[in-house]
């Protein structure tokens, strides 16, 4: 009887077309897991990773550049996109012909949009706040009072939210759109 981590690997080799021979990437990253732990808790920096995995196939290289790529998000620190740069710049140099000049451009795009949108975020949390402040100051919307509805707080202080929120979620697919379009072509690069 088969376990289910061996009917996984099976079902795993189906669907990424791979033969016994082949050596399947959600293994390889089962592997790399280990390997790189250290790294993503902060225990080891780049160097490190790159003497773990020096002795590596390209496989396992690229996989490992694709999580490091993968981990990183508009929410990361300035120093951890920092810290994903030299890990996947050490990775690409062990590399025959790698182009560390790519990988270091584009993480400095990506550095470049966090820090847009760290700064613009706080600008719209303010704007947010300010607009809140200044409802619970009138004690009740002015476009209700406008149209004589006694209820004015409560229902238009729904309606308020709710544009607020739809400009909050509009700024965020925004920066989240450039942002995977950069993630798409770091990994595009790899494999």
């Amino acid at each position: 009887m088969k376990s289910a981590y061996e009917i996984a690997m099976e079902r795993a080799d189906e669907v990424y077309g791979t033969d016994d021979e082949d050596v399947n990437s959600l293994e390889i990253r089962e592997e790399l897991k280990e390997i790189m732990a250290p790294f993503f808790k902060e225990e080891m920096d780049a160097e490190g990773l790159w003497h773990q995995l020096e002795d590596k196939e390209e496989e396992y290289l690229d996989e490992a550049q694709l999580m490091l790529i993968e981990s990183i998000g508009l929410r990361n620190s300035s120093e951890q996109i920092k810290r994903r740069k030299e890990a996947v710049v050490a990775v690409e140099s062990l590399k025959e012909g790698g182009n560390t000049t790519f990988f270091e451009k584009q993480f400095t795009q990506a550095q470049s949009l966090q820090q847009q949108y760290q700064t613009q975020k706080k600008q719209l949390d303010e704007q947010v706040k300010q607009h809140l402040e200044q409802a619970q100051a009138q004690g009740q919307n002015p476009m209700a009072a406008a149209q004589g509805n006694d209820q004015g707080q409560s229902g238009m202080n729904a309606q308020m939210k709710q544009q607020l929120a739809q400009k909050v979620s509009e700024f965020q697919e925004g920066f989240n759109k450039r942002f995977n379009k950069l993630i798409e072509k770091m990994k595009s690069e790899i494999e």
